[in-house]
């Protein structure tokens, strides 16, 4: 779909900072249900919620009162969405369905931008993620942000160079045409770090420790398609370096970890059936860069093999 230009954001000095939480999912209905349920429990109450899914099977039994529902097709589309529904917003918070937010973190981050005017975007510190092992569970999520609270706030904070997708905010008046790719289809591999490389154009990027989340890394349920993910490993950085979201070196970096994992991997190894997947997928992305093609929506034309 192709998404309308952006109403300009209003100034932020015009009133009361008007926050937005925007959570996309896609066939997950019951996470989505538990992280929208929770966050009412912010102890910044005033924020307009959106749910941002692909059709009605995706939303949860029931939307919490006042949300705002829209519908598109793969993460960069859905939070594009997301953002058309609440033009107004002045700071906008974008978190996975797999999420777990304590509840001082909206509060937590509005007051370091309020403290720091030069930062433009943040990301929170994740005390445990399933994303790097194995999903963990909620109630193990619960007990970790409960345990975080014998710890006293700190104030402390690091410049960072990327915003986490599972938890990340920007200020929404400090660039308010920036916009999620929508060629990068499907998970939108690196679509958060393309976001967080264009924001650093208008401010500085932040990671700060008192903004607290467990990112439970809950696994689709369905069979990855490596090879189409193996695909958008290479032709993702390719096509941000081209466009010039990337320095040629931060491509090349994104391009080799991942490359060298598939290649050691699968040759022997538990994991060198879908290794060599993924390798195929890789192999047509640098056949396709070769060619002078930068096309990361041709992973949609990839099988997905049964």
């Amino acid at each position: 779909m192709t998404t309308p230009a952006p109403r300009s954001a209003p100034a932020e000095g015009t009133g009361a900072p008007r926050v937005a939480v925007v959570l996309a999912s896609a066939g997950r209905p019951d996470l989505l249900g538990e992280v929208a349920t929770a966050l009412r429990e912010q102890t910044w109450r005033d924020f307009t919620l959106v749910l941002s899914v692909p059709d009605a099977a995706s939303l949860p039994p029931r939307v919490p009162q006042g949300a705002l529902v829209v519908h598109d097709r793969g993460l960069p589309a859905q939070r594009n969405e997301g953002l058309d529904a609440v033009p107004d917003a002045t700071h906008v918070f974008f978190f996975d369905d797999d999420a777990v937010v304590r509840e001082d973190y909206l509060e937590r981050a509005m007051a370091f931008f309020a403290a720091h005017p030069d930062v433009v975007g943040l990301t929170g510190r994740v005390l445990l993620d399933g994303a790097t092992g194995d999903a963990i569970a909620l109630d193990e999520a619960l007990g970790a942000l409960r345990s975080s609270w014998d710890t006293p706030l700190t104030g402390a904070w690091r410049p960072g160079r990327e915003l986490y997708g599972c938890n990340f905010a920007y200020r929404r008046t400090a660039a308010p045409a920036e916009r999620f790719d929508e060629r990068l289809p499907l998970y939108g591999w690196l679509e958060d770090h393309d976001f967080a490389r264009r924001l650093m154009r208008h401010g500085r990027l932040a990671r700060v420790d008192d903004c607290v989340v467990v990112h439970r890394g809950v696994k689709s349920g369905g069979r990855t398609a490596h090879e189409r993910l193996g695909y958008s490993q290479v032709m993702n950085p390719s096509y941000l370096a081209r466009t010039g979201s990337f320095p040629l070196w931060l491509a090349a970096y994104e391009i080799g970890r991942p490359l060298a994992k598939n290649v050691v991997r699968s040759a022997v190894h538990a994991e060198k059936g879908w290794r060599r997947e993924r390798l195929r997928g890789n192999a047509r992305a640098f056949g396709d860069v070769v060619r002078g093609r930068f096309t990361p929506e041709r992973v949609l034309d990839i099988a997905v093999r049964p």
